[in-house]
């Protein structure tokens, strides 16, 4: 009994198959269910995700970002307030976090934001020096994404 479910793994592998693809240091990875077919993306670089029309980015999970300002490239600097509707919008809503800290340390922008810059840049307080992260090159791991039939990924 033991000796058929280990052939039966050897013939099937695991019950999911996953591929990475690189452009411009982002990194898109699908994983297809073989069972179910079903097809599940992510798109990341460092400390920024893609997700829901989101770009995530993360400075640290003890990080309270909820007073936190942004500048996408060396356009006007905008609360990260601002981004909580479009966010809500496109369907990612945090998750809540623990309660001294709701943000969890993240910072999510639409997509559309940074489509085309360089830079952003986030400053969580008055008093933190400033992080940024490089998302050039966006548009083309979003246009790996659709080759790779990401679902959820539009035209």
């Amino acid at each position: 009994m033991i000796a058929a479910a280990l052939f039966a793994l050897s013939l099937f592998g695991g019950q999911t198959t996953t591929a990475h693809r690189n452009v411009g240091g982002w990194t898109v990875r699908t994983t297809t269910d073989r069972f179910t077919k079903a097809v599940t993306c992510s798109i990341t670089k460092g400390r920024v995700e893609f997700r829901k029309d989101v770009l995530i980015f993360r400075l640290g999970r003890l990080t309270d970002t909820s007073q936190a300002d942004f500048r996408v490239g060396g356009g006007p600097v905008r609360s990260v307030r601002e981004a909580t509707y479009d966010d809500q919008r496109r369907g990612y809503y945090r998750d809540g976090g623990p309660l001294e800290n709701p943000s969890a340390g993240e910072v999510a922008l639409p997509s559309f934001y940074v489509t085309g810059a360089k830079w952003v840049y986030i400053r969580e307080t008055p008093r933190n020096n400033l992080s940024w992260f490089d998302v050039s090159r966006f548009p083309d791991a979003l246009a790996l994404a659709r080759t790779m039939k990401c679902p959820g990924i539009g035209p």
